[in-house]
């Protein structure tokens, strides 16, 4: 078996957190979500997640 990885996450950017009403100094933020492009490229064996996200529509159009 080969790993997949599925979830992305992060920190919240402080500018996030101050733009919906939240003081930055005092709150922090952590994200995650499942990326369902992930499992697209293993259906469709893509290789490369940044074929996906480039925006070159002739690849995208095979889809």
């Amino acid at each position: 078996g080969k790993w997949l990885e599925v979830l992305g996450c992060g920190m919240v950017d402080p500018n996030v957190l101050e733009a919906v009403g939240y003081d930055p100094e005092k709150y922090t933020g952590f994200a995650a979500g499942f990326g369902v492009e992930r499992f697209a490229m293993v259906l469709h064996q893509i290789d490369d997640i940044r074929r996906v996200y480039a925006s070159d529509l002739r690849f995208l159009q095979q889809f």
